[in-house]
């Protein structure tokens, strides 16, 4: 089967990959002109971990130690809410943050270069699998996957009814400083902002950040350490800015022979840090248990897409009284019994590879 993948980030790599591995012949257009270098960095839970194992890419020897660092989540004044590790406050299990750039270029190198197609802008995609590219190619495939994205081309031009991506209204930030930290890693959630501290697989340190749109980073320099000092180590060139947005999957993810995968099928809120690892969930379901495999996940995805909003809710309700509702839950809330809960969501069941 000839398989156009639209999008080179991961869910399109993962398909890339995992479609070459059942033996289809694959043709992947990425509309930038080489691997993705943007910055900042993911969060490899068990599940993303599983699904990189899958594709051949095992870096579970790095997450082992990162896994039982200690972590906790705080409230900006620096008094702690949960006590953990970077396992337990996703559930348990492997746990590693890697440069954003450093896997894409494991996923990459998966992939034979005469595959990628860069500087190819989809301009168009029909339902009968024909897909315009740039001003003058046209392709014709047994089945499109279109990985482009919350703004994605094909949900545009053939999923009219779905919902339109929208903005939740948080701006986001999200750097690297080096040297790493001896401690103060976890989450810090105020009423209308959050930040991440994680430790980075290369010994560096990432940061990130959301808050109402139009919020300025330096307004952070007051609450607990150790942030002001990785406010102050930002800097604006290599600082990420983006403006998070959502979009809820639609009914079917099919239209004829094209199919949407990744945050083209789902734009999700950052709150779990699962973007990455659902896209190649999605990949890997695909390849290898087709169109009905794909959706048979969706109960997954729309569960996973509501308590992303309900996530971010909890992390940042909005209101004093409605922080201190939260930090009263979380007082009574046993640790462990809140990490089980947050890690529910990188809970997954691969597909059986057949040998």
């Amino acid at each position: 089967m000839r398989v156009g993948i639209i999008g080179g980030g991961f869910a399109g790599l993962a398909a890339a990959i995992a479609f070459r591995r059942t033996g289809h012949d694959v043709t992947v257009f990425e509309r930038n002109a080489g691997p993705s270098t943007a910055g900042g960095a993911i969060v490899l839970a068990r599940n993303a971990l599983t699904c990189l194992a899958m594709l051949g890419i095992d870096r579970r020897e790095d997450a082992a130690a990162w896994s039982r660092i200690p972590a906790v989540i705080r409230r900006p004044d620096g008094r702690v809410l949960v006590h953990s590790t970077l396992s337990g406050l996703t559930g348990g299990g492997d746990v590693v943050t890697a440069p954003r750039a450093r896997v894409i270029e494991w996923l990459t190198g998966q992939v034979p270069p005469d595959c990628l197609h860069y500087s190819a802008p989809v301009r168009a995609v029909d339902p009968d699998g024909t897909v315009r590219v740039g001003d003058h190619l046209e392709r014709r495939f047994d089945l499109v996957v279109a990985a482009d994205g919350v703004h994605s081309v094909a949900r545009r031009l053939l999923w009219p009814s779905a919902l339109a991506p929208r903005s939740t209204g948080t701006a986001g930030w999200a750097w690297i400083v080096d040297p790493g930290l001896r401690e103060g890693y976890g989450t810090v959630w105020g009423a209308t902002a959050d930040f991440g501290i994680l430790p980075l697989v290369d010994g560096r340190t990432y940061v990130y950040g959301g808050a109402p749109r139009g919020a300025e980073l330096a307004q952070f320099r007051r609450w607990a350490d150790p942030l002001p000092a990785l406010i102050d180590a930002a800097r604006p060139e290599s600082t990420a800015t983006p403006e998070i947005y959502e979009a809820r999957p639609p009914r079917q993810l099919r239209r004829g022979a094209v199919v949407l995968i990744g945050d083209a099928a789902h734009g999700m809120r950052p709150t779990f840090g699962q973007g990455a690892a659902l896209a190649m969930e999605d990949a890997i379901t695909l390849a290898y248990r087709g169109v009905a495999g794909l959706a048979a996940r969706r109960s997954r995805i729309l569960a996973m897409y509501y308590a992303s909003k309900a996530g971010s809710w909890f992390a940042t309700p909005g209101s004093a009284p409605l922080t201190a509702v939260r930090d009263a839950a979380l007082r009574v809330t046993p640790d462990p019994l809140f990490g089980a809960m947050a890690g529910a969501v990188s809970r997954w069941r691969p597909p059986t590879i057949p040998p």
